[in-house]
């Protein structure tokens, strides 16, 4: 009996549509300095050329107050979500969900040049 409050399991995940190409990868990354909206909204910009991205709205990119930054991209093919911690050291995050390939290796070289990360992290999510 199907209920809207019951929660399936992890582990009875199975691709719904193996013909669709998913991609997925979420990058965090320590800077110096917490990244603000403008550099947000440059870097989403520019990550669309990097994974050949074609961008159909934004790059937008907002104020949390004391939760920090945020911003996304719309792609013609999903898009990109950024936000920034006033963690000690800041973080950056970017989750990435696209039904086009792209190189992670230079998503992720891409985001270490452009923020000068002290430490950078990523995991590609099946």
């Amino acid at each position: 009996m199907f209920s809207p409050f019951r929660r399936e399991s992890v582990t009875s995940w199975h691709n719904l549509a193996p013909n669709l190409v998913r991609q997925r990868v979420i990058i965090e990354a320590t800077t110096e300095t917490i990244v603000k909206p403008r550099a947000i909204r440059s870097y989403l910009s520019a990550l669309a050329r990097v994974t050949d991205m074609e961008i159909i709205s934004g790059p937008f990119a907002y104020s949390a107050h004391e939760c920090g930054y945020g911003g996304w991209v719309h792609w013609k093919t999903s898009g990109a979500h950024a936000y920034s911690y006033p963690t000690q050291p800041p973080l950056v995050t970017v989750d990435t969900y696209t039904c086009k390939p792209f190189s992670v290796s230079k998503a992720v070289q891409f985001t270490r040049g452009f923020f000068n990360t002290k430490e950078i992290v990523w995991n590609e999510l099946a």
